[in-house]
């Protein structure tokens, strides 16, 4: 027969409360140390890194059983649904990148700074690279603190984001006398994800690793669609002793502008048929229609002519003015084309806006990633 215990007798049987949760948190502390210990010191020193490290392992397993590389770049183009429709494309949510600045730096470097390496996002979309800044070592983008800005070429179609996160694989150094001496600038996989925010909206994101703390400005852009911007010169010359701006505005972000192209020097370039070279050309557009609450279109593509002073002493541009803007809406479409007209000084150009919806879904793109390569074949 079962002998019931005094309180007194279950009192010294049982540790009280205290003693257990002091065990416990020994216990867990002893266990968390040799953990540590295990663990690379840059889990600790660097942790962005650290996980930039770990990331890589994670895509490799979900994402490159079926063959890709995890040094793939998208293959999917922009325009993918402007001449042919799809039951799973739609407006989407997408990132509009406007800047990445080296903010911070650390480890004794010194100004300016010869950087090269990659910077690119990845979506749900295909989980590949979507390059934004790409510089070899010998072509090395000069960062002062003047403008320590990276020259943004990216990305090369709409970065889609969802319920799944999309990264910013980030892999930059900075040249040394010697391939020995460059050093790591930043190493990052940032994620970045969104319950989905009722409007668009503007974040500064600030992710350090290495030697550099980089700053991240982008939009999150609800209901929008891709716009692929091109330009083409029609009449006259470009304005001697001026440089081009170009930038994209939406009024989904009013007052933040996107670079399309800054010519620096004053020489614009152009191919042979006269189309402008843009370092970007593709742009996220807030599908509102006819016209916002604010009472403007959704997409305004501006271009600025800025006078160089001390470049030369030419007559013909003396007198003008130090910048001449102009710039032309457009109203955003599902799918189509849209074409205005832009005169600036002794120049006229035709803006052309190419309109596309985008899908989640890698299989929709089968029959425009085929053209793309069928394309890239001929030339």
């Amino acid at each position: 027969m079962a002998t019931r215990m005094s309180k007194e007798e279950l009192a010294a049987y049982q540790p009280r409360p205290g003693v257990r949760c002091e065990k416990a948190a020994a216990e867990f502390l002893a266990r968390r140390k040799k953990e540590m210990e295990s663990e690379p010191e840059e889990s600790r020193t660097d942790l962005n890194a650290y996980e930039a490290g770990l990331y890589r392992v994670f895509w490799e397993q979900m994402f490159g059983k079926d063959g890709g590389s995890y040094e793939d770049i998208t293959m999917i183009p922009p325009m993918a649904f402007t001449d042919r429709g799809c039951k799973f494309a739609d407006l989407q949510s997408t990132i509009q990148i406007f800047s990445i600045k080296v903010k911070e730096t650390t480890g004794g470097l010194k100004w300016p700074l010869d950087v090269y390496g990659m910077v690119a996002v990845r979506d749900v979309v295909d989980h590949n690279l979507n390059v934004i800044f790409h510089r070899e070592r010998d072509n090395c983008q000069i960062i002062t603190t003047e403008d320590p800005y990276l020259a943004l070429t990216g990305p090369t179609r709409a970065v889609v984001v969802s319920v799944h996160p999309i990264y910013f694989d980030v892999d930059l150094k900075v040249k040394g006398d010697t391939k020995s001496e460059d050093k790591d600038l930043s190493f990052l996989a940032a994620c970045y994800s969104s319950n989905g925010p009722w409007g668009s909206c503007l974040f500064d994101r600030a992710w350090t690793s290495k030697l550099s703390t980089l700053k991240f400005t982008f939009g999150h852009l609800v209901h929008s669609v891709e716009a692929t911007v091109s330009v083409k010169l029609i009449g006259g010359t470009w304005p001697h002793g001026y440089r081009g701006v170009f930038t994209a505005e939406t009024s989904g972000i009013p007052g933040k502008a996107m670079l399309l192209l800054d010519s620096y020097d004053g020489k614009l370039p152009m191919d042979v048929d006269g189309r402008v070279k843009l370092s970007r050309r593709v742009v996220c557009v807030e599908y509102v229609q006819p016209l916002d609450e604010l009472g403007r279109a959704n997409l305004r593509v501006s271009v600025e002519a800025v006078y160089i002073k001390g470049k030369d002493n030419d007559e013909n541009v003396k007198g003008k003015k130090d910048n001449v803007k102009f710039g032309v809406d457009f109203l955003p479409k599902k799918r189509g084309r849209s074409r205005q007209m832009i005169e600036i000084l002794s120049c006229e150009m035709e803006v052309n806006v190419v309109w596309s919806l985008m899908s989640t879904f890698k299989s929709s793109y089968k029959k425009a990633i085929a053209s793309h390569l069928e394309s890239l074949s001929l030339i």
